[in-house]
């Protein structure tokens, strides 16, 4: 094998390497996001509805 078919191949290696890093990224990204939402999803549907709230004495003054 010559010198210039073996640094081919070692280009070829490494762009392979840094490819396959970087979709195993985006798929860890996009797959971590999506239990994110989920898990939000859940939370927002636990969460007990609001109350009206209480009247504030300072504003609406003491009670006679």
């Amino acid at each position: 094998m010559s010198s210039q078919n073996r640094a081919r191949t070692a280009l070829l290696t490494v762009l392979s390497i840094v490819l396959l890093v970087l979709v195993s990224g985006a798929v860890s990204i996009w797959f971590h996001r999506d239990q994110e939402s989920d898990r939000r999803a859940r939370v927002d549907q636990q969460r007990p509805s609001p109350t009206a709230p209480l009247p504030d004495p300072f504003v609406t003054g003491p009670p006679r």
